[in-house]
């Protein structure tokens, strides 16, 4: 198969594409033909060794796709070639950057025919990490007030969503050029970040969800009423500590969730399986720390801001 690798830890120069070896599936699992996948923040840091340094080389990046089962193993009962799906990899799998993929059945979700394989590649990672923060780790609930750092970008903008289908009032910032956008995902209020300093507006808040990092994750304790609690994404393997005793903050944990699989952070540009490897590295290369083209929030694209909006039932989307 055709697959986007690297050799060794380096900057966007180490990706190389080419032939590696076609995946098997094991017992419980299923091999993915790979139609569409997408390139996350989450990526960069695993190329460079950030994430921790790789013990085998070659090694194919990428941890969402959508695609077509095109083999199942032993024991899998509820997949069937030809069911077209997506996931995202499992905690310490990688391999998404490639024409097919080996995984496990039990993370794998069947894809509805509303929503595209490019639309459905970026939505699981960003997705999931909203669901896990918003529900898991901060516990949302109908009629608290949530201020969600960041509300344009990918993780954010599904959290906003989310949160206000559970019930709860939003408030987020965002420059001005994306508070159109912000107002019609259902945000209550938006705070121009270049304008205002949100400690000085925003208060008595129950929760916080900081996809920003540095010194707005910790300013955003001020905005917390006691007993609040804060979840970060983007702040390292640590949270940042509170400077006050009456409040909480936690990491946002990874959590399993059957038929949805796991996620971690970040918004995909995607790439199409009839130009992957030009597409891949060029959008790799083109993100700086991978440098480059601004990603566009996920929810903008076609069909998938309103997965959220509807009655849930089970994981999303629906």
């Amino acid at each position: 198969m055709k697959a986007a690798y690297i050799e060794r830890h380096g900057g966007p120069e180490v990706l190389k594409f080419g032939e590696m070896p076609d995946p098997v599936a094991a017992p419980g699992e299923v091999v993915v033909d790979i139609v569409a996948a997408s390139v996350n923040g989450a990526d960069w840091k695993v190329r460079e060794g950030k994430s921790g340094q790789l013990s085998k080389f070659p090694y194919i990046l990428g941890r969402d796709f959508s695609g077509v089962v095109s083999a199942v193993g032993e024991g899998v009962t509820d997949l069937r070639v030809g069911d077209e799906v997506f996931a995202v990899c499992a905690v310490g799998q990688e391999g998404a950057y490639a024409e097919k993929i080996a995984i496990k059945a039990a993370i794998v979700a069947k894809k509805t025919d509303h929503l595209s394989h490019v639309d459905a590649a970026a939505l699981a990672l960003a997705g999931l990490t909203a669901i896990c923060t918003v529900e898991d780790t901060l516990k949302l609930k109908a009629g608290e007030t949530i201020l969600i750092q960041g509300g344009a970008g990918g993780v954010a903008s599904f959290a906003i969503q989310l949160a206000k289908h559970l019930g709860a009032r939003v408030i987020t910032t965002a420059s001005v050029a994306n508070h159109d956008y912000l107002r019609k995902l259902g945000a209550d209020e938006i705070i121009d970040y270049n304008a205002v300093d949100f400690t000085k507006v925003v208060r008595d808040c129950d929760a916080v969800f900081d996809t920003v990092g540095g010194d707005v994750a910790q300013r955003s304790f001020a905005v917390l009423k006691p007993g609040g609690r804060a979840a970060f994404i983007a702040s390292g393997p640590q949270a940042p500590k509170p400077d006050r005793g009456d409040v909480g903050s936690a990491q946002a944990e990874r959590r399993p969730r059957p038929a949805a699989s796991g996620a971690d952070r970040g918004a995909g540009r995607t790439w199409r399986r009839s130009s992957a490897g030009d597409d891949l590295l060029s959008a790799q290369r083109g993100r700086g720390r991978a440098p480059g083209q601004p990603v566009p929030p996920l929810s903008r694209q076609a069909g998938v801001s309103s997965a959220l909006k509807r009655p849930r039932a089970g994981p999303l989307p629906s």
